[in-house]
């Protein structure tokens, strides 16, 4: 399968995934562009548990609107393989599965999903991929899911292969979806309205250069803790660069700008099975001065149409900045009220803001090592996170709400 579809395919696909970024109105027509190098006979983009009127969306190939409308008022909560995908530990950012993978196609076939649902639209075969498991609180948990009717083929691990590597093109598109929305859930599509945004924003040009920073960003880059432009020597300097405490992260961080700044997908010398476009989800985390987690930084491609109008060479990449000390300024009554987390559990959770070594968190709080490691594990679990990074953007996220 995957030989079949050749590089001038896979790249007009993707060129038309970032494109969708900062025009959601193409996500309709990107579903569709999938649907067909898949063979999928119907295709669907969706927040599985947000509805549109909760702030997430659907976006569809050959999916009529009466049967949206009954899978989002009836059945979205009730997908057998949404629910397989989380026993199984399934659903985490940029894995693609196969329907075997998750539900047996004869059980799959008694439940009532498949009958009230899926039987109408002949709809038997599967293959998905979670674009984003919602770990990260600035961006829904959001799937992809291709299908087939009954009598077709399945789906084969080729099509995970070949899924497994879109899914990182469609994270970083959506992520800078994501990440452009304001308290309305418009796009930020322009200058004026990226000067909006609580997070910092960067637009840089094919030379890696600056040509855009909104009042967040410019206050990160003034304050130069993590992040900086200029030097003593190039005051005046255009590119930027880490705080020079941070020598060990500045390669990475050089790396991902210019990864960003590459023609999309690749390079005509890199085959198909050679993509290594990294997970949106993986942020650079950068400390400060005392050690605290202090910005999360992403970085993503802009299409090459967009209304981003610079002065000097175009805009071609986008970077996120996030002020993580602010983190630690969310009232802990937030965190026992959204998440029903308890007084010492909400307490150990602003601890990964303050940073330190458990040691040190459990010896501000007074508790021994191994009831802090308790609380904090009771903390991941209710707040539906798994690591430190995806726990600090989670209080991020409140404290800029």
């Amino acid at each position: 399968m995957t030989a079949r579809i050749t590089l001038d395919q896979f790249d007009q696909v993707v060129h038309r995934i970032y494109s969708a970024a900062i025009a959601p109105s193409q996500w309709e027509q990107v579903v569709g562009d999938i649907a067909r190098l898949f063979d999928a006979s119907r295709a669907l983009i969706f927040t599985w548990a947000h509805t549109p009127a909760q702030g997430g969306f659907l976006f569809t190939h050959n999916i009529s609107q009466a049967s949206l409308e009954y899978w989002a008022a009836k059945s979205i909560h009730e997908d057998p393989f949404v629910r397989a995908g989380v026993a199984k530990g399934r659903n985490v950012d940029g894995m693609a599965n196969l329907d075997s993978d998750l539900v047996a196609h004869e059980l799959l076939l008694e439940t009532p999903f498949y009958k009230e649902l899926w039987a109408p639209m002949d709809i038997a075969r599967l293959c998905n991929g979670v674009i984003f498991d919602g770990t990260d609180a600035h961006k829904l948990p959001t799937f992809i899911s291709l299908f087939r009717p009954l009598r077709a083929p399945a789906f084969r691990h080729e099509h995970v292969e070949l899924l497994s590597r879109l899914l990182a093109h469609l994270s970083r598109s959506m992520g800078v979806m994501f990440h452009l929305r304001d308290q309305q859930l418009q796009i930020a599509s322009n200058l004026a309205a990226l000067d909006r945004l609580t997070c910092g924003v960067v637009l840089i040009d094919a030379t890696r250069d600056v040509r855009f920073a909104n009042k967040a960003a410019e206050s990160l880059l003034r304050q130069g803790e993590t992040v900086q432009m200029g030097t003593r020597l190039l005051p005046d300097a255009l590119r930027m660069h880490l705080n020079p405490r941070l020598a060990g992260v500045e390669r990475r961080f050089q790396d991902a700008l210019v990864r960003a700044l590459l023609p999309l997908p690749l390079s005509l010398s890199l085959s198909l099975s050679q993509d290594a476009t990294e997970h949106f989800s993986q942020a650079i985390l950068l400390p400060g001065s005392d050690g605290r987690p202090a910005c999360a930084v992403h970085v993503a491609p802009l299409p090459e149409s967009h209304d981003f109008a610079t002065a000097g060479s175009p805009a071609r990449a986008i970077v996120f900045l996030y002020d993580l000390q602010a983190a630690s300024s969310v009232d802990p009554q937030v965190l026992c009220r959204i998440f029903e987390l308890t007084s010492a559990e909400a307490l150990a959770a602003l601890q990964i803001a303050a940073g330190g070594t458990v040691d040190d968190m459990a010896a501000r709080l007074g508790v021994s090592v191994n009831t802090f490691k308790t609380q904090l594990q009771a903390a991941y679990m209710k707040t539906g996170t798994h690591r430190q990074a995806d726990l600090l953007k989670l209080l991020l996220s409140l404290a800029s709400a």
